[in-house]
């Protein structure tokens, strides 16, 4: 019988190892080029439409800023403050090496890093579904990533695909018939390199790593592997994965600011104030409604079972769902459940999904590829205008920028706003805590080392010639007593020059008031 390549599930196919589609995974180096084209395009004609906004979210246009001051000697932790590590300022910085405005070019970078996640994700699938199945799963993944605020240049958009490629490597460990120590700790090296460079873009990767870690040593348990061995292999392991985040611990020590680095890095966080239930209810909620279909989706993979129909389905689709588990558990421990935190659940979701899309039976897989993708374009696109009416475009930054530059002398302060607004007026920050919510926001009134509202009396001791306001429902999140403080600046100092209305916010923006002759 002559295997071929013929796309979803239809009647009449076979049974077993010889069966009328084979397992992706045993497709040509010629199918897999135009299987990597194929979700390269779609990664680009997915994407490209929201390509050159620079509002597309307020967290990649302060990595942009920081990347570009760094450029210029500034030192994130210490001349500008976040909690990020250094590894994903490093990626911005190398953007801005690229040259132009930075805002297509971070989200171009951004869609290659897409689409080599979206290829990897196809790889894993093919262990247990078709070529043409496998593309699918990594064009669900593109979809998905875009409702949970994955358009542009968010961190795990750029450490998914590090994730991704360390669930490979396991994966392919985890298939491997009585693998050999020297097997199970070169790759368990590679799997920890991978994760550690993750980890130095968002230190979330950590779940996922742990999830890798014991898998590896379960196998090199099962391998017979003895109790000195394995303590030594997971030793190895352990430093590999926490190498880089010491590379980087390591250079600030040299500068002098370790404690910068640590309190940044690692306390600062347990020092945040908490969230209401009812906001986290609604997060989740959120995040759930994007979730359920694709959820549905493995639900259908788990109860259809067409990866027994491959050789290694069955092993390959154990892997994909304890890796899911880990992402699960990863999100539900940070407990903040932003819609960009559902980011890394994305990457295995897709994956376990793909059997769903080659079921023997009838015409399902077709069917269920149809749906989630139809489903997941309409919902993707209509985000997208939402997220440009509710964030604005090019025409608002403008409108910003024409209101402040001919008032604007000194420093400009963004108390409540586009913090990219220092980096495309262009004007000094007057403070380190550039991030706007790091001193106006309730919950991080204790988490920046410093006392907000002595921060925020500081820089107006310094008369900045602009500030930037905004009126919106987030005033509820924000912390009252700063907010009175700064009007009551503005109220004695300064006046408006200048609004520029978005949905549900109009951003206000103040000149100092001259001195009386």
């Amino acid at each position: 019988m002559t295997i071929t390549q013929t796309g979803f599930g239809g009647p009449g196919e076979a049974r077993g190892t010889v069966y009328g589609n084979r397992a992706g995974i045993a497709a040509g180096r010629r199918e897999w080029w135009i299987a990597a084209a194929i979700l390269v395009a779609a990664a680009f004609l997915i994407r490209m439409w929201q390509f050159g906004n620079p509002l597309l979210h307020v967290d990649e246009d302060f990595y942009l800023l920081v990347g570009d001051r760094m450029l210029h000697g500034a030192l994130p932790y210490v001349d500008i403050w976040d909690r990020k590590p250094i590894g994903l300022f490093l990626i911005y910085a190398a953007i801005r090496e690229l040259g132009g405005a930075g805002f297509v070019q971070y989200q171009v970078v951004a869609t290659l890093f897409a689409a080599a996640t979206a290829i990897i994700i196809a790889r894993i699938a093919a262990h247990m579904t078709t070529l043409p199945a496998a593309v699918v799963t990594g064009i669900l993944y593109l979809l998905l990533i875009g409702l949970a605020g994955g358009m542009g240049g968010q961190a795990p958009v750029f450490y998914n695909p590090l994730v991704a490629a360390a669930a490979l490597v396991a994966l392919g460990t985890f298939l491997t018939e009585a693998p050999s120590r020297a097997r199970i700790r070169r790759d368990g090296l590679i799997t920890m390199v991978l994760v550690g460079l993750a980890m130095q873009i968002k230190y979330s990767a950590v779940f996922e790593g742990v999830f890798f870690g014991i898998l590896y040593l379960v196998m090199a348990w099962r391998a017979r592997i003895g109790i000195a061995a394995l303590l030594v292999d997971g030793a190895l392991w352990i430093a590999m994965a926490l190498l880089p985040t010491a590379l980087a611990f390591g250079y600030y020590a040299l500068r002098g600011q370790a404690d910068a680095f640590l309190y940044a890095n690692f306390f600062s966080i347990s020092a945040r104030g908490g969230t209401s239930w009812k906001d986290l209810g609604s997060r989740l909620g959120d995040t759930f409604a994007v979730l359920a279909l694709p959820l549905v989706g493995v639900l259908l993979s788990v109860v259809l079972e067409s990866w027994r129909s491959f050789p290694q389905g069955v092993r390959a689709f154990c892997f994909v769902m304890m890796w899911l588990g880990a992402a699960f558990f990863g999100y539900f421990a940070f407990g903040t459940f932003f819609d960009h935190y559902a980011l890394p659940l994305m990457a295995p979701i897709a994956a376990a999904c793909g059997p769903l899309f080659f079921v023997r039976r009838g015409y399902i897989g077709r069917i269920a590829a149809t749906v989630l993708l139809l489903a997941g374009a309409i919902a993707y696109f209509g985000f997208a205008q939402a997220v440009k009416k509710r964030r604005g475009t090019q025409a608002s930054l403008d409108a910003m920028v024409a209101a402040i530059r001919p008032h604007l002398t000194n420093c400009l302060y963004v108390y409540d706003g586009e913090t990219i607004l220092y980096y495309v007026v262009p004007s000094c920050y007057p403070s380190r805590y550039a991030f706007a919510p790091h001193l106006n926001l309730t919950r991080e009134a204790g988490a920046i080392g410093v006392d907000p509202l002595a921060e925020i009396r500081r820089i107006m001791r310094g008369r900045p010639s602009v500030v930037v306001d905004t009126r919106s429902e987030k005033e509820k999140y924000e912390n009252p007593v700063a907010n009175a403080l700064m009007r009551g600046y503005l109220a004695r100092n300064y006046h408006l020059v200048g609004q520029v209305p978005r949905r549900r916010t109009v951003t206000m923006i103040y000149a100092i008031n001259k001195p009386a002759r």
